[in-house]
């Protein structure tokens, strides 16, 4: 009887991984005929940080978009993709070779790299592709009616009142914005008033346009990551609307874009065929 036992277990075991295995390559959902699996829904919950129904609705946007690029025939070949390489390269002071040693070292696998930066080119030419059929440029009548709207958007404060947190590592950085009350190791806290004349072009404009009492993104500085909590822009002054119009139109092109991107796959998503066959 024991020996009838013994081999019966790895068999029920090889039966019931086996099982596994097929419920996790199971179909989930099917869009327009492209299938989304329980393994692909898990993976985007586990890595995005997503409730199961977000990464669902994230996936099925996945699937129309591939669909569109297919459709108007958008694709990034060997040498554009290249070319988009060395010129994030080049922004960083380096050449593509440096930046493949530089990327290794950070653990970061290059060919995993170069399929991430595909994608970012294959979005943006899909976007650029979208917008350019729904925007019409904007008369000076509405972006004089834009920078009234959000002046506060073109103005500048005295100071700027922050809390900056830094840390030696992405993750502990993240888990203290996200529990700002909690000592999370690692993570200094240090508030400061900021002068607009100390900082760079490029983080007084990151710090203006945090909205008040939230997180700016998180910044790579000196070995360590750094962000800023943005408490409150003090006595902010207007800019005249000449010398900002420049920023007014970028503005006013960004809002809109955002808008026509996403009204264009919310009417995808409504004409979509979606069929669940397995309840995620």
């Amino acid at each position: 009887m024991r020996k009838i036992l013994q081999k019966s277990v790895p068999l029920l075991l090889a039966g019931t991984v086996g099982l596994w295995a097929g419920l996790v390559d199971a179909v989930s959902i099917v869009v327009d005929d492209q299938p989304i699996t329980l393994y692909e829904i898990y993976k985007a919950e586990q890595q995005l940080g997503l409730s199961k129904q977000k990464a669902v609705e994230y996936l099925i946007k996945q699937k129309l978009r591939k669909e569109e690029l297919k459709r108007l025939g958008i694709s990034v070949d060997e040498f554009d993709l290249n070319n988009e390489i060395e010129k994030i390269a080049q922004k960083n002071g380096i050449d593509s070779l440096k930046m493949r040693s530089v990327l290794a070292q950070r653990g970061i696998d290059w060919e995993t790299y170069r399929e991430q930066v595909r994608e970012k080119l294959l979005q943006e030419r899909l976007y650029q592709k979208i917008v350019s059929t729904k925007i019409q440029p904007p008369s000076e009548a509405t972006l004089k009616e834009y920078y009234r709207l959000h002046i506060k958007e073109f103005s500048i404060p005295e100071a700027i009142e922050v809390i900056e947190y830094s840390a030696p590592d992405r993750k502990s950085l993240k888990e203290a914005m996200t529990h700002p009350m909690a000592s999370v190791p690692g993570v200094e806290r240090r508030p400061a008033t900021l002068r607009p004349q100390q900082l760079s072009r490029e983080l007084f404009y990151l710090l203006t346009q945090t909205p008040e009492r939230s997180f700016t993104q998180v910044i790579p500085a000196k070995g360590r990551y750094v962000a800023f909590y943005v408490r409150s822009l003090v006595n902010p002054k207007p800019l005249p609307y000449e010398r900002v119009k420049n920023q007014v139109y970028a503005k006013w092109m960004e809002e809109k874009r955002a808008e026509a991107i996403k009204s264009h796959f919310e009417k995808l998503r409504a004409a979509a065929d979606v069929r669940v066959l397995r309840s995620p």
